[in-house]
């Protein structure tokens, strides 16, 4: 009862601060926007998926400009390694993705304007959304944060195409053939880059995601054996120091850690580390052709 009474004040909560300082803006006049976003609160893949939305468009000779919370700094900081050295896309961090996004659009640089999430922002009007679905749509109370895992109910979102919403494009990322797939690719030692030994593998999992399960999922499917799972909360500024304890406390055990997690650590903590079993696994976001050539 008191997780429901809290998820109808984060009800009320959300609506007023729609009403008061989410209302309709006007649309890009020069660029094209991109919203990829998800109902659920994290976890649900979307800086990966924004990974290779931004590659397959400067593929296509496009200028892209990808947007990013700057509460999100692990990502942002991982972004800006990703596309290091391509000139065809810039990472910018915001606090405000609607004022950014149109200052972009004055200045005629970008031919595309991605907003990694934004999908809550319903000043974002004339942009293409790209919705990664892992579930049914929300439509109850109950499914809301703190109650649930969701952030809004599908009638805050006009899923349907209107001049406010001119393309919705839902993509399902579980089930029988999904239309997105996350999968780990490689996982590599952090600091000589030689790769993990799958074979009767075993490691300690230490994460700080959206959904950590999922990660470690992941890394069974990949075909390592899980060992201690140590799972802290998205986006801490305290990871580093606290990966330094379990390595304390474990020094000959074998570590793996996400890429988001490796962009938090700080020079100090490699350079004092350098000679643990830390490994990276490396996440790569697979659509079929038929379906990335018929998203726009």
């Amino acid at each position: 009862m008191l997780r429901y009474i809290l998820a109808l004040c984060y009800r009320a909560a959300y609506l007023l601060h729609h009403a008061l300082r989410l209302r309709p803006g006007a649309p890009l006049e020069h660029s094209k926007l991109i919203v990829v976003g998800s109902f659920r609160t994290g976890g649900a893949g979307k800086t990966p998926f924004c990974i290779w939305l931004c590659k397959h468009l400067a593929a296509q000779g496009k200028t892209v400009a990808l947007l990013a919370h700057e509460y999100a700094f692990d990502e942002i900081k991982m972004l800006r390694q990703k596309f290091a050295g391509n000139e065809s896309v810039q990472v910018f961090a915001t606090r405000n993705r609607y004022r950014l996004a149109h200052e972009l659009d004055k200045s005629c640089k970008f031919d595309c304007i991605v907003c990694d999430d934004g999908f809550e922002d319903s000043r974002l009007v004339g942009a293409t959304t790209i919705l990664l679905q892992w579930e049914s749509i929300p439509t109850k109370i109950s499914e809301l944060w703190p109650c649930g895992g969701m952030r809004s109910l599908a009638k805050d979102h006009d899923l349907d195409h209107d001049k406010s919403s001119p393309m919705v494009r839902i993509l399902r990322c579980e089930g029988g053939n999904p239309a997105v797939r996350f999968v780990i690719d490689k996982v590599l030692h952090f600091y000589s880059g030689k790769e993990f030994v799958k074979k009767n593998a075993k490691a300690n999992i230490v994460c700080g995601l959206g959904n950590p399960e999922r990660f470690c999922s992941d890394l069974q499917d990949f075909g390592i054996e899980i060992g201690h799972k140590f799972f802290f909360k998205d986006h801490s500024k305290a990871f580093a120091a606290q990966f330094e304890k379990i390595i304390q406390n474990r020094p000959q055990e074998t570590f793996v850690i996400s890429e988001k997690d490796a962009a938090r650590l700080p020079a100090e903590f490699i350079q004092k580390n350098e000679k643990s079993q830390i490994f990276v696994a490396s996440q790569t976001t697979e659509i079929s052709t038929e379906i990335a050539q018929n998203l726009f």
